[in-house]
């Protein structure tokens, strides 16, 4: 390794205000390979011919991922430091990890149910930063009641909602955080409807987190969970049961067992 700030991946991310935000990392400026030209000579063929660098997929790269709108305090967040701590979050990690491995456009999404402090919003941010800096795939995190009070905003704006859903029906992965967090009105269910009805039909990799339980079985620590079925339609149910892999985390609240 030649470059202890970024491990040779010739980027850094740091949280700066509200979201987490990449840059290249210092042992990339200028570019080592192209002088900041962004051209470079490749000298394996004869004659020799002027390519592109590749410093311009990292900026591009970069750049993708600093629209993703991660949060600050997930900005070091990857697959590789999640804590398995407990449960079956070290069988959850290298699930994880294959699927990163596996991944392709349009692949099905993953569903993470668990109560809260098992790490789903972790696992999930550090799956789309795989995604968007190493992939260069376009990625987007979004809670999901700020999402409905951007959705009202705009409308209290007269704006309408057709830039915010066609931003978010169009990424390559979008994860929506905390799904279910409370009960839903009929207005926000049927947001979710547009927003979920439009990626499965243009076959979009979704990736979600939700405290509601996806089984009545094994609901751990005795804890009475609402479950996932009886807070959605029947309609959105059924779509996200074929979209996404249903993944349950197991453990204990690490904030709680910290104190």
């Amino acid at each position: 390794m030649d470059c202890v700030k970024c491990a040779d991946t010739g980027y850094l991310v740091a949280p700066e205000g509200e979201m987490a935000v990449a840059r290249v990392c210092d042992c990339q400026i200028p570019c080592p390979v192209c002088d900041d030209t962004r051209f470079s000579i490749d000298y394996s063929v004869t004659p020799p011919v002027t390519r592109p660098c590749g410093c311009i997929q990292l900026r591009k790269r970069i750049e993708k991922f600093n629209e993703a709108q991660i949060p600050a305090r997930f900005h070091r967040s990857t697959l590789e430091n999640y804590e398995e701590l407990a449960g079956n979050q070290a069988k959850i990690k290298m699930h994880f990890n294959r699927y990163r491995q596996a991944y392709e456009p349009g692949a099905k999404g993953l569903l993470l149910s668990g109560i809260p402090g098992v790490g789903k919003t972790h696992l999930i941010c550090g799956l789309l930063r795989h995604l968007g800096l190493e992939l260069n795939k376009t990625v987007r995190f979004v809670d999901f009641f700020n999402l409905l009070d951007m959705l009202k905003s705009s409308w209290n704006d007269d704006k309408g909602d057709g830039d915010i859903m066609n931003s978010l029906a169009s990424v390559d992965v979008l994860a929506i955080d905390e799904m279910g967090k409370r009960p839903m009105t009929a207005w926000e269910l049927s947001v979710l409807d547009q927003l979920i009805s439009r990626r499965y039909n243009s076959r979009k990799t979704m990736l979600i987190t939700t405290n509601l339980a996806i089984e009545t079985a094994g609901q751990s620590q005795n804890v009475k969970r609402r479950r996932l079925v009886d807070e959605v339609q029947e309609r959105i149910y059924s779509r996200l049961i074929e979209m996404c892999d249903f993944l349950e985390v197991k453990g204990v609240d690490y904030r709680i067992s910290k104190q």
